[in-house]
C-alpha cells in the first residue's frame, strides 16, 4: 500500500464555522475549550485529573470488565482498561451508531484516528497515559439509520420491526440470510475467509446488537488496545443522576443550548443548528420502547405511558436511573461524566452540535473536551489507479464536483480558446459607452439599450453552452473515463467513506489495512488521505 496527502477543498466544507475551526480562528474559541495540539491536551489532562474522581474510575472499569467478560480481548486492551483506574490515564474518544458490520468506511477511519492520536500523545507527553475509546450509541432507537450496509455497490437491509427499542437491545435472531448476503458480496480476495469468520463469530443468535457490534469491532482493533463502551448500564447512569435531575429542575439543556445557538447564529451567519433541544432532553425506556418525556403544565408525561409530577420524576431518577436515556444533544454530557475524556474526534456535523453545548457543560460543571475533526480518506484499487493515470488528471481534482472536473479537463485539453468572459466584458464596455452617449442626447434610449444588452449577453450564454456541449462530444471517451473514476470515489454521488463498507478493502489486504490506517490516518484537518491498495 502507498498513500498521498492532498489539500481539502474548503469550498466543499461550505460552513463558515467549520472553516474557521479548521483554520484555528480565535472567533471559534468561545464555543470550545481550546484547539487541538499536544500542549493543550496536556493542560486539558491536568484539569480533568482534578475533576474526575477515583470513584468514577472504579465504576467505569468495573462496568467495562463486566461488558467484556465473555469476549476475548488482547493484552493491550486489558492493560488499557486497567489503566483507567490510574488518575493520570485519559481517553481519546470517538463515537458512532451500531451500524451493521460497522456501516460506512468512515467508522473505521474514526477508530483508526483515536488509536493513532493516543499513540502520538503517549510518545510525546510525559506523566500521562492516553487510551483510545469508541462510544457506541446503543440507546438510539432509529433502527432505519443503522439497518443497512452497502457493499459492492449493493444495499443489504435488515428487515425487522424494532418496536422502537434502543438498537443495542435488539436480539440477533434468525439473521442467517442477512449474514449470507453480506458474505456473498465480499469479493474473493486473500482475506475473504478471515472476514467471514469474524462475521460468524460476532453475530450469533441470542446476542444483543450491542454485543455483536463490540465483538466485530474488537476483532478488528483489539490488537491496538481499543476500548469499546456500551454506556447503557445502570452503574454508569448512577453517575449521571445529578445531571438528569438538573434537567427536570432547571431545564438546563434547552436554556443553555438556546443561548449558545443564538450566539453562534450571530457570529456565523451561515450557521444552522444540528440539533434542537426539547423541554426535556432524555427518554424513558419502557416496555413499549424508548419514549419521549414531555413537560406540560407542571407534569412530565411519557408518551403512551404515565404522567409524573416533579417530585415523582426526581424520585424515579434517583431509584432507577437506568430507565432514562439521554437524547442526541444530552448524550455528550453523559459521555463526559462517565469517561475521563480529554479529546473527542468527530465528523463535521458532530462537531457543529458539540459547539452548541459549551454553555450547557459549564452550567453542569463538566469539563468540555477538546474537539478534533475526523480525517477523511479515499481508497483506490489498482484498476482505478491506472484509470487516473490514463486520464492525465491529478487525483486531487477527482475529490471535488464532477462538473468542475469535466470542465477542468476540457479547458486544459481543448483547442477551443474562445474566452467568453472576455466577450462579456467587451460587450459591457461597449454598452457602457453607448449609455453615456444616450444620457447626453436622449435618456429614453437607455431602456432600449439595456434590453439589447441583456439580449446579446443571453446570446453569448447560449453560444457558450452550445459550444461546450459540442466540445464535450469531442471528448466523450475522456469524459466517460472521468465519470467512471469519479463514480468510484463518490458512489451514488456520495463520498466513498460515507457510503461504502470496508469489507472488500479488508478482503484484499486483511489486518494490514487496519494497521496501515492506524499508522497513516492522522493528518492536518485541511488535508485528505488517499490510499492506493497496490504496493
Amino acid at each position: 500500500m502507498k498513500s498521498q496527502i492532498i489539500q481539502r477543498d474548503t469550498k466543499l466544507i461550505g460552513d463558515e464555522l467549520l472553516k474557521k475551526f479548521i483554520s484555528g480562528d480565535k472567533k471559534v474559541l468561545k464555543y470550545i475549550n481550546s484547539f487541538y495540539n499536544h500542549e493543550n491536551v496536556k493542560i486539558q489532562s491536568e484539569n480533568k485529573s482534578k475533576n474526575f474522581s477515583n470513584e468514577q474510575r472504579e465504576v467505569l472499569v468495573k462496568t467495562i470488565k463486566k461488558q467484556y467478560s465473555k469476549i476475548d480481548i488482547s493484552e493491550l486492551t486489558l492493560k488499557n482498561i486497567n489503566s483507567l483506574l490510574e488518575s493520570n490515564t485519559f481517553c481519546i474518544t470517538s463515537g458512532h451508531q451500531l451500524n451493521l458490520f460497522t456501516g460506512p468506511f468512515m467508522v473505521i477511519l474514526k477508530i483508526a484516528q483515536v488509536i493513532n492520536i493516543s499513540k502520538q500523545l503517549n510518545s510525546e507527553i510525559k506523566n500521562f497515559n492516553y487510551v483510545p475509546v469508541l462510544w457506541i450509541a446503543s440507546e438510539d432507537h432509529d433502527f432505519d439509520e443503522i439497518s443497512e450496509v452497502n457493499l459492492s455497490q449493493k444495499n443489504i437491509k435488515w428487515e425487522i420491526n424494532s418496536n422502537n427499542k434502543p438498537v443495542g437491545e435488539i436480539e440477533i435472531n434468525n439473521i442467517k440470510d442477512l449474514l449470507r448476503n453480506y458474505k456473498d458480496l465480499i469479493i474473493d480476495y486473500d482475506f475473504k475467509e478471515k472476514l467471514e469468520e469474524i462475521v460468524d463469530n460476532s453475530y450469533k443468535d441470542g446476542d444483543s446488537l450491542s454485543m455483536s457490534t463490540i465483538k466485530f469491532i474488537n476483532s478488528l482493533f483489539s490488537d491496538h488496545g481499543l476500548i469499546i463502551i456500551d454506556a447503557n448500564k445502570k452503574e454508569l447512569k448512577n453517575l449521571f443522576k445529578p445531571k438528569l435531575k438538573n434537567e427536570i429542575e432547571n431545564f438546563s439543556c434547552k436554556q443553555n443550548n438556546s443561548l449558545q445557538t443564538s450566539k453562534l447564529k450571530k457570529d456565523f451567519v451561515s450557521y444552522k443548528p444540528q440539533v434542537n433541544p426539547s423541554e426535556i432532553n432524555f427518554f424513558k425506556l419502557t416496555n413499549k420502547g424508548r419514549k419521549r418525556v414531555r413537560f406540560n403544565n407542571q407534569s412530565f408525561n411519557v408518551d403512551d405511558e404515565n404522567s409524573y409530577n416533579k417530585d415523582e420524576m426526581l424520585t424515579l431518577i434517583d431509584r432507577s436511573p437506568e430507565l432514562f436515556s439521554p437524547n442526541a444533544i444530552m448524550r455528550p454530557l453523559y459521555q463526559e461524566v462517565v469517561l475521563p475524556n480529554v479529546c473527542y474526534v468527530g465528523g463535521p456535523n458532530e462537531l457543529k452540535y458539540w459547539m452548541q453545548l459549551k454553555t450547557y457543560f459549564d452550567d453542569n460543571k463538566v469539563q468540555f473536551p477538546i474537539l478534533k475533526l475526523r480525517n477523511s480518506a479515499y481508497i483506490i484499487d489498482s484498476k482505478t489507479s491506472k484509470k487516473i493515470k490514463n486520464s492525465g488528471i491529478e487525483i486531487k481534482y477527482f475529490v471535488g464536483e464532477l462538473n468542475e472536473l469535466i470542465n477542468y479537463k476540457i479547458e486544459n485539453t481543448s483547442s477551443m480558446k474562445v474566452n467568453f468572459d472576455s466577450l462579456r466584458s467587451n460587450l459591457s464596455s461597449q454598452f457602457d459607452e453607448l449609455r453615456k452617449v444616450s444620457l447626453e442626447t436622449d435618456k429614453s434610449f437607455v431602456g432600449a439599450l439595456n434590453a439589447q444588452e441583456k439580449k446579446q449577453k443571453k446570446g453569448i450564454d447560449d453560444l457558450e453552452k452550445k459550444l461546450n456541449k459540442a466540445e464535450k462530444k469531442n471528448y466523450e471517451a475522456e469524459i466517460k473515463l472521468i465519470r467512471s473514476i469519479h463514480s468510484y470515489l463518490h458512489p451514488s454521488n456520495i463520498d466513498q467513506e460515507r457510503h461504502l463498507n470496508f469489507g472488500n478493502f479488508y478482503s484484499f489486504k486483511g489486518p494490514s489495512l487496519i494497521n496501515y490506517l492506524v499508522e497513516k490516518i492522522s493528518i492536518m484537518d485541511d488535508k485528505i488521505l488517499i490510499i492506493d491498495l497496490e504496493d
